[in-house]
């Protein structure tokens, strides 16, 4: 007796986090944009980001950030100890919805990615991810939010709406554990 067997197929989930770098510092108006370092606020926020990351037990696996100077600090204060690979991607600063894509489509295989970056870009992407239309919400990614999403495996056809978010925080939610 033959019998066809169906090959088991796994749709393995892979997680994603966005974070909007956190609050900038305009007060040197000779600066450049690429160059404006964190505020005193945004360098808080961002250390209580990380603290809560570590607390939630939420490790990416690998970080991609923005150039931009605001992002790099906000990386150090995120995660000065959870030992993620990181690489920043000059295509990052001030990435559009299209851009964004193209980098996850050619982004690490790895379990948890997260990209540190800016707006209008990340608030697009995540209303991409969130949603099935392309309509953009604005003003709802303050400066040191992070929305942390599950996704198909398959980053390089991703569809408007294919991400499930799991959680949205911004620093003013963050109860932290003493």
């Amino acid at each position: 007796m033959q019998t066809e067997s169906t090959p088991l197929t796994s749709h393995r989930l892979r997680e994603l986090i966005l974070l909007r770098h956190a609050k900038s510092d305009w007060k040197d108006g000779s600066l450049a944009d690429i160059d404006r370092p964190l505020a005193e606020k945004g360098k808080k926020n961002a250390a209580k980001v990380g603290k809560w990351l570590q607390q939630e037990g939420i490790i990416p696996d690998m970080i991609l950030t923005s150039p931009a100077k605001r992002t790099q600090q906000t990386l150090k204060r995120i995660c000065s100890e959870c030992g993620s690979d990181t690489q920043t991607v000059e295509a990052l600063y001030l990435a559009d919805l299209e851009t964004l894509k193209s980098i996850l489509a050619e982004a690490p295989n790895v379990k948890c990615l997260m990209i540190i970056g800016h707006n209008p870009g990340l608030e697009r992407l995540f209303n991409y991810l969130n949603s099935s239309t392309e309509e953009s919400q604005t003003d709802l990614f303050p400066t040191a939010s992070l929305a942390h999403f599950v996704l198909p495996d398959d980053w390089q056809n991703l569809a408007s709406g294919d991400g499930k978010l799991i959680q949205f925080v911004r620093p003013k939610d963050i109860k932290l554990q003493d």
